[in-house]
């Protein structure tokens, strides 16, 4: 009787059809995520989330059922381990918590390698998961004990920490509702919404997670995903606080089921006293053109598109494009009064596949403007805290090539070739005015350098033990941006951790 009026209790307060049970996240960082990527790119496994990252681990469960790999083949042996590794209780209540020691070594302490920052060394690591399922609520909150904070020049908190015995963040902490067609979630965790592995033009991973408010309504041709959330003040020249916001909506269609179309639009809006007005936070309208409202334009929009086209089972296109601001090669005097000026832009291209029974295979070219992401208006910056929401390096175009080899099911072997070339504009640089608008070069602001890395990257899980590792060798010609200098360095990383995790029922 009480059982039955607990559930009676959930159906009223959520009174939508469930699909399935609810999930947690896969979190971006976790050890065997490469794996499931692989699996993805190679065509074993149906991508989950085309171009939208995280995904749930029901999601990951339901790709490999539908599979149906052959049980003796090396993607079925890895399919195996991952659905022992995500499969969660069957009760409809259940708890868990996982806690993980271990410790960092780093060559800097930034997360970028091919841009250095920070100084080196080798520091303690350690975490703890909680998660819950309650009917359609997903609770989960991982708290992490990371020295290397103090040292990361893209940690905002490093001046506040330093004077602490240690450094600590939340890596996930939200609450979602998860029902047949929508989701609901608030929180923080990593996000990413372009090819798997490449930071998203519009939303990326390479900060910090912050709290935001998300909604999906995920049905079989069509998904919309909305993403909302409110940046950090900052000041303006006269130093006035303002107020800044940030959304980011996106239609995905799937018209055949090898070709994924989506349109996108993320904003930045920014002002003395402003709110999180209605119409800015509408996922129905476009921000782009805030005159439909009778609205100043106060705030900053970019406009994009995805591409994911799959031909045959071993072979995969991936396109995304952004444009913020449209070029110009001849003055409006008598119009918008704008002079002639570079565009702001950014593009990703990428391709994977399979070559014989276990290996794949990936390359991308991704090309950033030179005056991408920012503005004549430094608080209307798609920043939060001054490090990119999408991209953090901008100016510049980054190639590469690497192959993916699975070990013994658990671990991913990833040897790679890239290639970055980075002029001198900066995200956080003033914005040119006048004339040096006109001049300023659509790619390439001053001395390029050229850097290219020959590495390696290991990855996985096996038992209590885990390891994510990446490093090689980087030369780079005209460093520091000063002509004629050539700099080789080792850089790497590698975080080993140890850890179990325990559970049970809710009754």
């Amino acid at each position: 009787m009480r059982r039955r009026l607990r559930l009676l209790l959930l159906a009223g307060i959520f009174p939508f059809p469930l699909r399935g049970q609810a999930s947690p996240y896969i979190p971006l960082d976790h050890p065997l995520l490469p794996l499931i990527e692989h699996l993805i790119a190679r065509g074993d496994l149906r991508d989950p989330s085309p171009m939208i990252r995280p995904f749930r681990r029901s999601d990951l469960l339901r790709a490999i059922d539908s599979a149906a790999l052959d049980s003796t083949s090396a993607s079925g042996r890895i399919a195996a381990q991952l659905r022992a590794r995500f499969t969660d209780r069957t009760d409809q209540a259940w708890w868990r918590v996982a806690p993980r020691v271990g410790a960092q070594g780093f060559s800097s302490a930034r997360r970028d390698l091919l841009h250095p920052g920070g100084a080196g060394g080798v520091r303690a690591y350690g975490d703890v998961s909680l998660e819950g399922r309650f009917g359609s609520l997903i609770l989960a909150s991982r708290l992490a004990a990371e020295n290397r904070l103090k040292l990361d020049p893209d940690w905002s908190g490093a001046q506040i920490q330093q004077h602490k015995r240690e450094a600590y963040r939340f890596i996930d902490a939200y609450i979602a509702a998860q029902f047949k067609w929508a989701r609901l979630f608030y929180g923080q965790m990593d996000r990413n919404w372009g090819p798997a592995g490449l930071l998203g033009i519009g939303l990326s991973n390479y900060g910090y997670p912050r709290s935001d408010i998300g909604f999906d309504l995920v049905l079989r041709g069509l998904q919309i995903n909305v993403v909302a959330t409110q940046l950090s003040d900052e000041a303006d020249s006269t130093g006035a606080i303002v107020k800044r916001y940030f959304m980011a909506h996106r239609l995905n269609l799937r018209p055949w089921k090898n070709l994924n179309l989506a349109i996108w639009e993320t904003g930045v809006l920014a002002g003395r006293d402003k709110s999180f007005e209605p119409s800015f936070r509408n996922p129905l309208t476009l921000l782009s053109f805030p005159a439909q409202f009778g609205i100043q334009d106060d705030r900053n929009t970019m406009i994009g598109g995805d591409l994911e086209w799959r031909p045959g089972r071993r072979l995969v296109f991936q396109v995304q494009a952004a444009i913020d601001d449209r070029w110009r090669s001849r003055p409006d005097a008598t119009g918008t009064g704008e002079p002639a000026h570079p565009g702001r832009w950014a593009f990703t291209l990428a391709a994977g596949g399979g070559l014989g029974g276990a290996v794949g295979w990936r390359t991308h070219l991704a090309m950033v403007s030179s005056l991408a992401f920012h503005t004549a208006h430094p608080t209307e910056n798609f920043t939060d805290r001054g490090i990119g929401i999408g991209p953090e390096f901008i100016d510049n175009y980054t190639a590469g090539l690497e192959l993916t080899v699975p070990v013994r099911g658990r671990w991913l072997l990833a040897p790679d070739l890239t290639l970055l070339r980075q002029g001198e504009g900066r995200i956080d640089a003033p914005f040119p005015a006048g004339a040096a608008y006109t001049a300023t070069p659509e790619l390439f602001i001053g001395t390029v350098a050229t850097t290219w890395r020959l590495g390696a990257s290991l990855v996985g899980s096996a038992g209590p033990v885990a390891l994510a590792g990446t490093g090689g060798v980087f030369t780079t010609s005209n460093a520091d941006h000063v002509p004629g200098r050539t700099r080789t360095r080792l850089e790497g990383r590698l975080q080993a951790t140890l850890g179990f995790s325990v559970g049970g029922g809710i009754q």
